[in-house]
């Protein structure tokens, strides 16, 4: 914006144009007393008046009924950060609600916030528990915390200026203000003793303007006394006086929009110096007159050093509309983002906020950090600051699908867990899918997903933020099934194992099968066109029941799936031969050959030779064969036979009778 510049004679204006349209203070508190709205606002003073006439309550006398911003019917309640009129020190938010001591300026409003989100006590351990009672902090400043927790929702943009009375103190500088409010009481500017004010500890506005003349809490003189922040009366009670001052304010006031806690300095000469701003060499005012009316001079309030932007401080899981936190009438209120437009930056709200003294930005209601939004952590001294360590995740690709199981951080952080973000993505990195679920959750599944690949990641968010993500690289395609028999067979013949694949989506399988038994691999295979395949195995597989691993290992487009078979194999069945003498000498002694098979194996063993139920001879088996020397036999016909005793692999088996004579 243009910046303007001031002659004296327009600063003199100005300051006279602050004698004008003074008006009697007045609380702003929903009324009438023991009225409830949902979205409860607490903290700085700067901007409590201009939030209290956008919730449509009276200020000053004049009521904004009519101009009450609202999100369907949720309603702006706006406390005062002090009691005037009839108020008391305490407030009570909801219905039923505990009531609790006033956040008085921009840090007790944070904190309050804090606090409203943690359950615990405000503002100390003597205070009460306000869990859920406050559900945005008005701030003349950004984060003092580090985080992600809260969001810093640009409002509007206001300036600091200088509150002054004396004649010396028309004009000054940067340099000058920092050895004011570093010496305390001992300076002289212009040949006037000076004698600075500082609003209360925890206003934004003390903060704010610390910061601009280079000091802080350690550095600024402990002398200096303090007054409730933008109320000159109190603090301009002598020539030499100045005090930093909301100029949004200060307007306000002048012009008799807002409560006049000014009337009686500016009566008494009270008015804002001009600040010759870093970097230029003449001064200029942080006010000028148009029409009667105090307005502001942009220059000042674009200048980096004393301009500032003012903001509505919200929870940032609230207006996250992916979290199971998201308050729609919280973000319809406070939020603009794309195609949506705050209800605090319509044409109707701007003209309030203008008629208080502040300037409108384009960037108002901005949640992005580059476009003046800031991010802070939760204001309360003493909690641990930490988000929660990655969740221990496992991903199962399904039909088209993902499902991801996981469970908590350890250890389990300081504060608890309050929910799960789950987000997809695609092999170029667009997201393809956020969810947010809550802590009881610990399994989410995408489904009707397109063939690809994917990275999943699961974070545990607590109310410091979202912590580090768990997370899963891999392909996402159409399931497949494996069916397999295999017929019982006997030991020494080939056991087969036929095998049939199928895909979802009319997907015909093509690729390789392994058939294990245990983690011995007994045969692979590859599907034919149809997706079946016979896998042979090995024909000396243990005479046993085996339950065979039977797995089809994917292809581009199908899942790697797996069933079991079962396999009985046999013992073989023999086939037992013998030769022998048809006669034999009683004298000596006839020889038996005994030759035993099976199919696919050398059978091994014993046979023994009977005649009737009477063992003859015995023999072991070698290559399947064995010649048996029978004893000597009485004259006569003798019929024997021959059995095979059987073995591990082999079943047992008589031979057919033979008859030897003896003579």
């Amino acid at each position: 914006m243009r910046r303007m510049r001031l002659t004296a004679a327009m600063v003199a204006a100005a300051a006279v144009s602050g004698t004008l349209a003074l008006a009697s203070p007045a609380s702003a508190d929903p009324t009438p007393a023991g009225t409830f709205r949902q979205l409860v606002g607490v903290g700085s003073d700067t901007t409590q008046d201009v939030l209290n006439a956008l919730a449509g309550d009276t200020v000053n006398g004049k009521s904004y009924a009519e101009t009450a911003v609202k999100a369907g019917d949720a309603g702006i309640a706006s406390y005062d950060a002090i009691p005037s009129g009839t108020a008391t020190t305490t407030i009570q938010t909801r219905a039923g609600g505990p009531s609790f001591l006033r956040p008085n300026g921009s840090g007790k409003g944070k904190l309050a916030l804090s606090e409203s989100l943690t359950g615990d006590k405000f503002p100390s351990s003597d205070g009460v528990a306000i869990k859920g009672q406050v559900d945005f902090a008005r701030s003349s400043g950004g984060p003092s915390v580090s985080g992600t927790a809260l969001t810093y929702v640009p409002f509007a943009r206001d300036a600091v200026g200088v509150a002054v009375r004396g004649s010396g103190l028309d004009t000054l500088t940067v340099d000058q203000l920092h050895d004011i409010y570093a010496n305390g009481g001992t300076s002289t500017v212009n040949g006037q003793v000076v004698h600075p004010v500082i609003p209360q500890v925890d206003s934004g506005t003390r903060k704010f303007f610390l910061a601009a003349i280079g000091l802080n809490e350690l550095t600024v003189s402990p002398n200096i006394p303090t007054v409730q922040e933008n109320q000159a009366n109190a603090a301009l009670t002598q020539d030499g006086a100045l005090v930093p001052f909301s100029v949004g304010s200060w307007i306000a006031q002048n012009n008799g929009i807002a409560p006049d806690y000014s009337k009686t300095a500016v009566a008494a000469g009270a008015r804002l110096a001009s600040i010759q701003l870093p970097g230029d060499t003449g001064a200029t005012s942080p006010v000028t007159t148009v029409n009667g009316k105090l307005t502001p001079v942009s220059g000042y309030f674009e200048n980096a050093t004393f301009g500032r932007d003012v903001y509505n401080v919200v929870p940032s899981r609230a207006i996250d509309p992916s979290s199971v936190f998201f308050d729609k009438a919280l973000y319809d209120v406070f939020v603009t983002s794309g195609t949506h437009e705050a209800a605090l930056a319509t044409d109707t709200a701007e003209k309030v906020i203008a008629d208080f003294g502040f300037l409108n930005e384009s960037y108002n209601g901005s949640v992005n950090p580059a476009k003046h939004a800031k991010l802070g952590g939760l204001e309360e001294s003493g909690i641990d600051i930490k988000a929660p360590n990655a969740p221990a995740l496992k991903a199962t690709p399904g039909d088209a699908s993902l499902k991801l199981t996981w469970t908590a951080p350890t250890p389990a952080p300081a504060l608890p867990v309050t929910d799960y973000r789950v987000t997809l993505t695609g092999s170029d990195g667009a997201v393809v899918a956020v969810k947010d679920v809550p802590a009881t959750t610990t399994s989410y599944s995408f489904t009707g997903l397109a063939l690809g690949t994917y990275t999943a990641s699961v974070s545990a968010a607590n109310l410091n933020g979202t912590g580090s993500a768990a997370s899963w690289t891999g392909a996402v395609k159409y399931t497949s099934a494996v069916k397999a028999t295999a017929a019982t067979t006997a030991y020494g013949k080939t056991p087969k194992v036929a095998v049939t694949v199928t895909g979802s989506h009319g997907v015909v399988p093509s690729g390789k099968v392994t058939v294990k038994d245990g983690t011995t691999t007994l045969g692979t295979g590859t599907l034919d066109s149809s997706g079946k395949v016979t896998i042979g195995l090995s024909n000396h597989l243990k005479v046993a029941t085996h339950t065979l691993s039977v797995s089809y290992g994917g292809s581009t487009k199908l899942n790697a799936s797996a069933t079991t078979a079962k396999l009985t194999i046999t013992k073989a069945t023999p086939s037992v031969g013998s030769t022998a003498p048809a006669s034999v000498s009683h004298t000596g002694r006839a020889k038996v050959g005994v030759k035993v098979t099976a199919t696919g194996t050398t059978p091994t063993g014993t046979v023994r030779v009977y005649e009737g139920s009477r063992v003859l001879a015995t023999g072991t088996l070698s290559g399947g064969r064995v010649t048996i020397t029978l004893p000597k036999m009485g004259r006569g016909k003798h019929t024997m036979h021959v059995y095979y005793t059987g073995s591990t692999t082999v079943n047992s088996k008589n031979g057919a009778n033979f008859t030897i004579k003896s003579t």
